[in-house]
This record gives structure tokens, C-alpha cells and sequence, in this order.
């Protein structure tokens, strides 16, 4: 994310000139066991939430050691050897811990039960800053909202990131995100506990909980604003001005990013983050959050690290094996120096989000992949350059970052995934890359594209006034710039189909395709010519012929 610096910093930190200043130190410390754990897979509800077992059941995933707390032992013996420990990592089995005496380390690293220590900050802080155990501070937890179906598609300035990729017909059936429950990893959420912009989500109680696991305090509410205006592109509710892709889902604020500061110890609050989305339950976690180069430039990350084996990215894939969802940003470095996607958008199994314009085409600044060992990346594209995000005084105006491309993407995977419950994650991520504008050529700069959530609601069998007994031509989508189409059809057999694009008599492209039984194909044509008039399609699919020609878009 990109770093804010405020004046009311620069006041607070000469405020602190008087004080002492120390060094302080931070280590991830692997154990090299679990044996003689208090745990069992017997008593689940000793690490785990009821809704995070349910949500395990509904994907037939078995509790393991894996999700074992950390042996109650090896954290005391790291108090007792002198350092504070701030988290601990079931996935891992780790911790991280906090000293001032660098020393130390050696004494922990003696430990019989410790298998290693690697070093992720080392910083001049102020003496008195707030460092402890972790602090949560839950709301009034219910369902909230309804499944009544709603004809209101008064979104204001949130229509056009929601249309671009199709998602409004979900809202309109009823799927606005009820019942699903979305982990905010952020920085901080500059006052969203008082703008009007969340009156709804908080005074129907969706506002399930927030933790600050960077200054373990119980607000994440004067921190910084980057997660507050994340949080506005999926939960605004402000009718005719803005509202977001789940605007009633129920979400938990996880502080795991310091704005202040960039080192690996972000990473190691990323992981402690993503353990408790799961353990609470949550079915989707939306990270705008990278990691790429660090305070320390021998930490940095390289390209070749960019493999998924990272603690960060490691977590990420191991919250899909446990059946919840990640959206992460791509990240913001297409125009700059490192180009690549970061930590953990480098992940397997997880949706890395990039980044469109209104025209749909590539956001300059949107990070490309491939990762090192050669994965697309991203995954999938959404809004980026001027998506409409909630300021701090309820003003909604234009920012640019795949920051808000992200949730954008995740609340209305929330949707669909709540208008089909009986999907896996993996089939709805594998329906949006079917569903989307480049599928049948996914590249390192936008992935498989820009996904139709009607098309994917389809394709996952949620829209239950769709025939899938009748193959069919769905839709010609011309886009808002002049060059480019999208093409959708559903084929309810085996078949061959065969598009041809004209202009006059001169064919401008012909595409050749064997489709399956239920198989949706969508297609994006570019590098069309300006205007429209002119232009006609014909569609064969054995010795059916369909044409139609495209009209000339008013200005």
C-alpha cells in the first residue's frame, strides 16, 4: 500500500523528542514440534469457532495438528527467556516476539524446542509506544440485513465498477452479501467507526469485531485511512451517492499493516491476521496490502522469491486449503521499477486482483506477473484507476490503486458466493477465470480479465431462470471505449462454433472454437476500428447461422 504521511505524525513524533529512544528488535521464531499438545482434533472448539467448523464441514476439510494452538509451554518459556511475545501462528507453529536486548536471541535460539529465529525488524522507537497483548474489541454480532430482492440500482457513483463487471443483476435477485462474513486485513480504518457512510453496518450489528495486531490497542479507528477506504468500496451504503459490492455482509477490521514503517514483521501480522479470519469464521479476506522492498533493503524481497513460499504467501494458499477466500491486491509497481505483483498477491489458489480503467483497458501502475515459477498473475482485473472510494468526511470521490480494484472484486465474490452456497472456493474462482474477458488467452497483464459475475453465477448453475437445456448466444458487450467487444454463448452440447467479426466484406477476425456440453464461452475482441457502423457478426454452429450488427454508440 502506499504510505500516507500526515502533519498530525510529524506533531506526535516531536512530541516524543523529550523521550528516551530505544532499539527494538523482532524475530519470527519457529518451534520444532507439537508434541505433548493440550489440543485435540477431538475438542476443535478449543482453537476454532463454531462458524469456522461449519465452514470447514460444508468443504469436507478434517481439523489436523496444523490448526493446533502453538504448545502453551514453548510461549511461556519464551516470556520467561526475557522477550514478549506478540503473536503466535497455529500454521507455522511460531511466533513472533518483540525485544530490546538483541541479545536475547541466542538464549531463545538455545531452546530445545526452538528450531530457528529470523530477524523481520529493527527499528529506533519511542519508549512508551503501545506494544502488548493482543486487544479485541467485538460488536453485537446477528445476521443482519434481508434476502428480499431489490429493484433499487441507485448505487450513485458506485454503479460503473459494479457494471463493469456485471454484478448488479446479483444485487437485484436478492445477493447483496447477507450471511457472509468478509476479514478486512488493512492498516487502520480512519474513522469508519462514526461515518455515516457505515450507519448501516454498524446499526444492523454486521460489524462484527476489529483487532489491531500492529499496536495491539483496542481501536483501529485513528490509524491510518487506507482501510477505511477499502471498506467503502464493499460495505458504503449511502443510496444515490455510493454504495459498494456487499453493502450487507458482515465483516471483521484486522489491523495487520504498519503505514508507518516497512519490514517482514507486516508479513508475520499478515499471517497472524489470516489465523484469526479463519479461526473466526470468515468466508472471504480482502488484503490491499504488498510487500516488495523493506526499510531494510537486505530484506528486500527479490523477483526470484516471488514463488509463493513466503510466510504471507504460504498463509494465503493454506486459507484456501481451509476453505476461505482470498482477494489481494496486485499491487501498484506496473510503471515503476519492480513491475511484479509482491507478497503474498504471489500466492496459489487465491484471486490476485489488478487493475482496469473505465475503458478496460490495463491501469498503468497495475503490477504484472508472471511469478517466478511461472504462475499468471493476476488473476482476474477490476476497477482501478478512478474507483470511487468514501473519504473520511462521507465525501465519495476517485482514487487510483488496485487497493480498491481488490474489494471491489471481493464483495461481489461474497455475493456470489452467497447465491451459491454449495460451490467451493475453487469452483468460484475457476467460474470467474471462465466467465472472464480473456479466458481463452489469460496473460501477465490482466489475467484471465475482467469476470461477468452474471455469466459465473450461470456457469456455477445459482441463476435459476437460465435454460440450461438450450445453447444460446447471452450477449455482445460493447465496451465504453470504440475498439473492443465481448462476446458470450452458452452451448448446451458438444459442438463447434465459429465467429466471424466483418466490416463491409472485409473479415476483421475469425475465432474457431470446440465448445463442450454446459461449457460458456466468452471472448474478448480488441483492436476493432473506431466506429461501430458497419460492423456485423455472424455465429454458425453447424449449419445455424446467426448475424447481427453492431449500432453506432451515442455519444
Amino acid at each position: 500500500m502506499v504510505k500516507h504521511l500526515f502533519l498530525a505524525a510529524a506533531c506526535l513524533a516531536a512530541s516524543y523528542t523529550a523521550q528516551a529512544q530505544v532499539k527494538v528488535f523482532k524475530f519470527w521464531v519457529e518451534f520444532s514440534d507439537k508434541q505433548n499438545s493440550p489440543y485435540s482434533v477431538d475438542r476443535p472448539l478449543e482453537f476454532l469457532s463454531q462458524r469456522a467448523l461449519d465452514r470447514r464441514a460444508k468443504h469436507g476439510i478434517k481439523v489436523t495438528e496444523q490448526d493446533f494452538p502453538v504448545n502453551p509451554k514453548y510461549k511461556e518459556g519464551l516470556s520467561a527467556a526475557g522477550v514478549t511475545v506478540l503473536h503466535t501462528s497455529r500454521w507455522f507453529n511460531a511466533a513472533t516476539i518483540r525485544t530490546t536486548d538483541s541479545s536475547l536471541i541466542d538464549k531463545i535460539k538455545a531452546l530445545p524446542y526452538v528450531k530457528s529465529a529470523d530477524l523481520l525488524y529493527h527499528r529506533v522507537e519511542f519508549e512508551g509506544t503501545k506494544k502488548g497483548p493482543s486487544q479485541v474489541s467485538e460488536y453485537l454480532r446477528s445476521a443482519g440485513g434481508s434476502n428480499e430482492p431489490s429493484n433499487s440500482t441507485d448505487f450513485g457513483e458506485g454503479f460503473r465498477q459494479i457494471d463493469q463487471i456485471n454484478g448488479v443483476q446479483l444485487h437485484k435477485d436478492g445477493f447483496q452479501g447477507q450471511g457472509m462474513l468478509i476479514a478486512v486485513l488493512d492498516a487502520g480504518f480512519y474513522h469508519a467507526g462514526s461515518m455515516k457512510t457505515f450507519d448501516k453496518l454498524r446499526n444492523e450489528g454486521r460489524l462484527w469485531g476489529i483487532a489491531d495486531l500492529v499496536d495491539f490497542d483496542s481501536s483501529v479507528y485513528e490509524d491510518d485511512l487506507h482501510g477505511m477506504n477499502v471498506l467503502s468500496c464493499m460495505a458504503a451504503y449511502a443510496p444515490g451517492k455510493f454504495i459498494g459490492t456487499a453493502p450487507k455482509a458482515n465483516y471483521w477490521l484486522i489491523r495487520t499493516e504498519d503505514a508507518n514503517t516497512e519490514y517482514p514483521i507486516e508479513e508475520a501480522n499478515w499471517v497472524a491476521g489470516a489465523e484469526m479470519a479463519d479461526s473466526l469464521g470468515a468466508d472471504l479476506i480482502n488484503s490491499s496490502l504488498g510487500y516488495t522492498k523493506f526499510g531494510d533493503a537486505d530484506m528486500d524481497h527479490t523477483f526470484q522469491s516471488l514463488n509463493g513460499k513466503s510466510i504471507a504467501s504460504r498463509a494465503a494458499t493454506l486459507c484456501a486449503h481451509k476453505g476461505l477466500l482470498v482477494c489481494n491486491a496486485a499491487g501498484n509497481e506496473g510503471d515503476g521499477s519492480w513491475k511484479f505483483v509482491g507478497v503474498p498477491a504471489d500466492a496459489d489458489s487465491i484471486l490476485t486482483v489488478g487493475g482496469v480503467d473505465a475503458d478496460n483497458l490495463h491501469a498503468s501502475f497495475s503490477s504484472y506477473g508472471p511469478t517466478a515459477d511461472g504462475r499468471i498473475k493476476p488473476t482476474i482485473v477490476a476497477r482501478a484507476a478512478g474507483t470511487i472510494v468514501a473519504s473520511s468526511k462521507d465525501k465519495y470521490y476517485n482514487s487510483n490503486g488496485t487497493s480498491f480494484a481488490s474489494p471491489v472484486m471481493c464483495g461481489m465474490v461474497a455475493c456470489l458466493m452467497q447465491a451459491n452456497p454449495k460451490a467451493t472456493i475453487y469452483q468460484v474462482m475457476d467460474a470467474l477465470k471462465w466467465s472472464a474477458s480473456q479466458a481463452s488467452n489469460p496473460d501477465n497483464i490482466l489475467g484471465w480479465g475482467i469476470p461477468d459475475f452474471k455469466i459465473a453465477n450461470r456457469i456455477l448453475g445459482g441463476d435459476k431462470l437460465f435454460d440450461y437445456g438450450k445453447s444460446r448466444w447471452l450477449e455482445a458487450i460493447p465496451a465504453t471505449y470504440y475498439n473492443s467487444l465481448r462476446l458470450a454463448y452458452y452451448s448446451s452440447q458438444d459442438q463447434h462454433i465459429s465467429i466471424v467479426v466483418k466490416k463491409g466484406r472485409k473479415v476483421l477476425k475469425t475465432i474457431e472454437r470446440d465448445l463442450k456440453k454446459g461449457e460458456f464461452m466468452v471472448e474478448q475482441l480488441k483492436d476493432l476500428p473506431n466506429k461501430r457502423k458497419g460492423i456485423t457478426i455472424e455465429v454458425k454452429v453447424g449449419d445455424s447461422i446467426e448475424k447481427f450488427s453492431l449500432k453506432p454508440k451515442k455519444p
